[in-house]
């Protein structure tokens, strides 16, 4: 049975999610959609409308969604005792089963699962074990993070699409991060008939430059229309919700180069503006939208790949000179890392200093600043290589944790539970992999160190600390951002499709897209 409290705007999320089997839960990151699809689930379960439900969600957020349901209702629990000393409470493998460790572990797992009302895995559990999830006898299934499915050609988006349970809820705070056929993926899976068939949504709402790329979106009013009967939104800027919320304060700090790294960056733009002539002249296209929406195979090999290369390097140059070396030590090593960048650190070995980073300078600035009047900081980057830096720099303001992919699922959950419990773990340093569901109501401030290319991704990290559970009147976002850089038109690529988003989601916003390579051209003239 569900014991928690809902605020009135949630109660009417439950009520739509009881009276509509099929149905994407638009809320705001932050509003409490975990809770509200909780109280609803419990209803359906105790009334026999369901009796097993199958929830996908993030590998980081299986032990998050299991300590919810054991906060938020009468389930008997246990208590999971964490490597760093916290302790997790969660829910007996009777009712609830976290799929989570080696094969045999999973294997047994999957089989007492049949038994339980509820079955918590993780997305990826329907390319590793696909015969398990498919043997479970499922009345119902939650995606969480529905933007999982965005990609219509990824193997993860197939499987998913294959499980059609009678009752089917997606969560997304923004089911639309950069592009319009976002949307409809998710809705393939929620209920097909909403949006009817591919050719004709293309028609409707798409506009596509000779090469295939988007040039713009259009009827976007009628798109939200015809989403309205199967997706029920709220923002966190509505007055109903709002009043629930901590006020937000979100300021840019932009970061002045040193001579010495501004010289080596008019070089990589230099030989970026050079593979964006080649580009042209070899008569090719590089989709620099998909590019920024971080979708496969944007970019590809030949000169399509060298502007991927260099835009790359640039980006990591201004995060911190030595991951352009890391980069280029791994390429060496046969580790991955860039071919472009070894080749441009072995014709800078004239250029002294490369562990000086103006921007994490800016950093330690501002984490010092913020934790004077003891507040709890998170900490978000693009690149995990970049977290050792941080945390030695940072590391003389006291404890801290980190979080990121290379992790398993317990390690994150006893980070997640350190920096909660105890009041000297003041510091969150996280990659994008804690920007999605993670739940960080301790944070008062969040600083992106960088900027994602995706604007739903910052959307998501930006709220993490926006909870309807925070305890702070008021939080602060703030970007560092490399004044007469790249970093300056990511920030404003961000807000052109933060329009497009608004525009499907919320009935507001245009479709107008600015993302062309000849533009991107022009701001390299500019900055150079």
């Amino acid at each position: 049975m569900f014991t928690g409290t809902l605020f009135p705007y949630q109660a009417e999320g439950v009520q739509a999610l009881l009276s509509r089997r099929r149905l994407l839960v638009a809320y705001s990151m932050g509003t409490g959609k975990t809770v509200m699809t909780i109280a609803a689930l419990e209803e359906m379960v105790g009334s026999g409308k369901i009796s097993c439900c199958l929830l996908l969600v993030p590998a980081s957020l299986r032990w998050q969604w299991a300590a919810s349901f054991a906060r938020f209702t009468d389930m008997p629990t246990r208590r999971l005792p964490l490597r760093n000393g916290a302790v997790l409470e969660v829910p007996t493998e009777s009712v609830c089963m976290v799929i989570d460790g080696s094969p045999a572990q999973r294997r047994r797992q999957w089989r007492a699962a049949a038994h339980a009302d509820y079955v918590i895995a993780s997305h990826g559990a329907v390319l590793t074990d696909w015969a398990d999830i498919t043997a479970l006898p499922v009345d119902a299934m939650v995606l969480d993070e529905a933007t999982a499915i965005k990609n219509f050609r990824a193997e993860t988006t197939k499987r998913i699409k294959r499980l059609r349970p009678p009752v089917r809820v997606a969560l997304a705070g923004a089911p639309v991060e950069n592009a319009a056929d976002e949307i409809y993926s998710i809705m393939q899976w929620v209920d097909p008939a909403v949006l009817g068939r591919w050719d004709l949504f293309e028609k409707s709402f798409i506009e596509r430059t000779a090469f295939g790329g988007v040039s713009r979106y259009k009827n976007l009013g009628l798109l939200h229309q015809k989403l309205a009967p199967a997706m029920i939104r709220k923002s966190r800027l509505d007055p109903e919700v709002a009043r629930y919320l901590p006020r937000v304060t979100e300021a840019t700090r932009l970061v002045t180069l040193d001579p010495t790294t501004r010289t080596i960056y008019k070089a990589i733009l230099a030989d970026l503006q050079a593979a964006l002539e080649e580009l042209a002249e070899a008569g090719g296209s590089f989709d620099l939208a998909a590019h920024y929406a971080g979708l496969p195979g944007a970019a590809g090999g030949g000169p399509r790949g060298k502007v991927m290369a260099r835009l790359q390097a640039a980006r990591m140059l201004l995060d911190h000179p030595q991951l352009l070396m890391d980069s280029a030590c791994d390429h060496h090593a046969s580790r991955g890392g860039s071919a472009y960048a070894a080749a441009f650190a072995a014709s800078r070995y004239d250029l002294p200093d490369f562990y000086h980073s103006p921007k994490l300078s800016a950093l330690d600035e501002l984490t010092e600043v913020m934790l004077a009047d003891g507040a709890k900081v998170a900490v978000f980057t693009e690149y995990r290589r970049m977290l050792p830096y941080v945390c030695e720099r940072l590391d003389r303001h006291g404890g801290l944790v980190t979080f990121h992919g290379g992790m398993g699922a317990t390690e994150k959950a006893a980070a997640k539970a350190r920096f909660q419990q105890d009041p000297g773990c003041r510091i969150f340093i996280s990659t994008n992999s804690g920007g999605y569901g993670l739940d960080l109501p301790e944070a008062q401030y969040l600083i992106n160190y960088d900027l994602p290319y995706s604007n739903g991704l910052l959307q998501q990290r930006n709220t993490r600390h926006v909870r309807a559970s925070s305890t702070h009147a008021r939080v602060y976002v703030m970007n560092l951002v490399v004044s007469g850089t790249i970093e300056e038109r990511v920030l404003a690529t961000l807000k052109a499709r933060g329009s497009v988003a608004d525009a499907i989601v919320d009935g507001k916003g245009t479709g107008a897209l600015d993302m062309s390579v000849e533009s991107l051209g022009e701001h390299i003239g500019r900055s150079g």
